[in-house]
């Protein structure tokens, strides 16, 4: 895949150094180097690059900052991942870069932090939108930077030397986290039966996959404007129940731990698509199709799946997020087979009653009946304890 990026600093070294870093990391990429901020349009015109797939400025120049410029690159070149690099590692940067920025990179960047880049771009470029879909996608107004505190869980547990106690001290700091950790550690949903007050032991229960995206789900900040604070507590809270559910089924259907882990995350990240379509201006009902991406997917799943593969997961998670809403466990693809444990938690989690269970039941093929009323006594026995606060 050769990709072209435009990249746009004042300082001629740091230019250089990005040049280098290109060179080693893609070589078949086409990079166009900008020092004058105020000019990049001329120098693309004149460069015979296409739209490009990545567009990075630098955030302080005195001609023109780096806030503005990409903004100035959202309405031109909408499909582009908008980049900001900063020196200013401060929590609020990703907070205010929501509006016109993809990702937030630091000054000095590390080869890590480009790679990452890199391969976020490449995979969004393989995810099955069509190029209406992509425009609208990045013109869409809030969302999301990947936290600082999600990315530093990333970077130790990529590190060769990780440990359950390495990713403790990460997250020591994030009491709202923790807490959430110990409920689902401790939850009936994951099987459990002794309570633990242990936060490695916690960690080493869930794993390092779904610490991150625990994480993720939690710390993520959307400044919004539509959404409620109970609204988004109540969304949130629906999703990680939903999620609990579709683990559960996973496990009952004896798929692999890692397939467990794919369907618990794809389930639980859908709620920022969701968030996310709202605060654009749909109501709960409307979700699905208020934005008319692109046919055959539904709005807020488009949504999630963009934004994770820009937070580098796996093209498998994308794929997974799009293909949650039908009950096809007889599938012969893999990534329906699993959407299914999605879909069948989503008609499951509002359950109350075991005349509820009856009734979903009959309308189910018979195979996957029989595993819904097996697991109906545990599934109301968890309706009772589940991630209270």
């Amino acid at each position: 895949m050769k990709l072209e990026v435009i990249c746009v600093d004042d300082d001629e070294f740091m230019l250089k150094a990005i040049g280098r870093l290109f060179r080693c990391l893609r070589p078949e990429w086409k990079v166009l180097l900008v020092p004058d901020p105020l000019n990049w349009m001329g120098y693309w015109e004149k460069s015979g690059f296409g739209e490009p797939a990545i567009f990075i400025s630098d955030l302080l120049m005195p001609k023109k900052k780096g806030d503005e410029l990409l903004g100035e690159v959202k309405k031109t070149f909408p499909e582009a991942v908008r980049v900001l690099l900063t020196g200013d590692t401060s929590a609020d940067i990703p907070k205010r870069a929501h509006d016109f920025a993809h990702f937030v990179l630091p000054k000095p960047f590390t080869q890590y932090d480009f790679e990452r880049l890199f391969v976020s771009a490449e995979r969004l470029h393989k995810m099955p939108f069509n190029g209406a879909c992509r425009r609208k996608l990045g013109l869409l107004s809030g969302l999301p930077v990947l936290p600082n505190a999600v990315r530093e869980l990333q970077r130790v547990i990529a590190s060769p030397d990780c440990d359950l106690r390495l990713m403790a001290n990460v997250i020591s700091h994030e009491p709202a986290l923790i807490a959430r950790v110990f409920q689902i550690a401790n939850s009936s949903y994951f099987g459990f039966r002794r309570v633990t007050d242990s936060l490695p032991e916690a960690i080493g229960r869930l794993g390092a996959t779904l610490l991150e995206t625990i994480a993720l789900s939690l710390l993520t900040h959307i400044p919004y404007k539509r959404v409620s604070p109970a609204l988004q507590k109540r969304i949130s809270e629906k999703a990680l129940k939903t999620a609990s559910i579709a683990r559960m089924f996973a496990k009952y259907l004896k798929f692999s731990r890692g397939d467990q882990d794919k369907v618990f995350i794809a389930s639980i990240l859908t709620a920022i698509g969701r968030l996310l379509v709202i605060e654009e201006g749909a109501s709960e009902e409307q979700v699905r199709d208020f934005l008319g991406l692109q046919d055959s997917y539904e709005d807020h799943h488009v949504v999630a799946a963009y934004l994770l593969i820009l937070w580098g997961y796996e093209i498998e998670t994308g794929e997974l997020i799009l293909n949650q809403n039908k009950v096809l466990f007889t599938s012969e693809k893999e990534v329906e087979r699993l959407g299914s444990a999605i879909a069948l938690a989503t008609l499951t989690e509002p359950l109350e009653s075991e005349d509820q269970f009856e009734q979903l039941s009959l309308e189910l093929p018979e195979q996957v009946s029989a595993m819904l009323m097996e697991l109906m006594p545990q599934l109301l026995e968890s309706q009772s304890n589940i991630f209270e606060e």
